[in-house]
C-alpha cells in the first residue's frame, strides 16, 4: 500500500522535473503527458491502463531516450529506458505491474 503512494510521488516528481527541463520541448511535452495521465489515473482510480496507452508510453520513452542523449542528460535517458522496459514488459506479460 505504501509502495503505491511512494511510487505516485516519484512519478509526479519525475513528471515535474521533465516539465521544468529547459533544454527540449519534447521532454517538456512528455512530462506534461505523464503528469496529466497519472493525475487522471489517480482521480478516477483507474486500475488497468488501456492497451493503447502502452504504445503511447513506448513513444514517450523513445522520445525521452533520444532527447536525453541529445542534451546529454543521463537521468532523462534512464527514465526513458525504464519507461520503455516497463511498457514492453507489460505488452508481453499483461500482469499490470510496471516497475515493482
Amino acid at each position: 500500500m505504501y509502495d503505491d503512494y511512494i511510487f505516485r510521488l516519484i512519478v509526479y516528481y519525475i513528471a515535474i522535473y521533465l516539465i521544468i527541463t529547459n533544454n527540449d520541448i519534447y521532454i517538456n511535452l512528455c512530462g506534461w503527458t505523464i503528469l496529466l495521465s497519472h493525475i487522471y489515473k489517480d482521480l478516477v482510480t483507474l486500475i488497468k491502463w488501456p492497451k493503447w496507452s502502452e504504445y503511447i508510453g513506448i513513444i514517450l520513452a523513445i522520445l525521452l531516450i533520444n532527447n536525453g542523449i541529445k542534451i546529454n542528460n543521463f537521468f532523462i535517458l534512464f527514465i526513458g529506458l525504464s519507461k520503455l522496459l516497463a511498457h514492453l514488459r507489460q505488452l508481453i506479460l499483461k500482469d499490470y505491474r510496471y516497475y515493482y
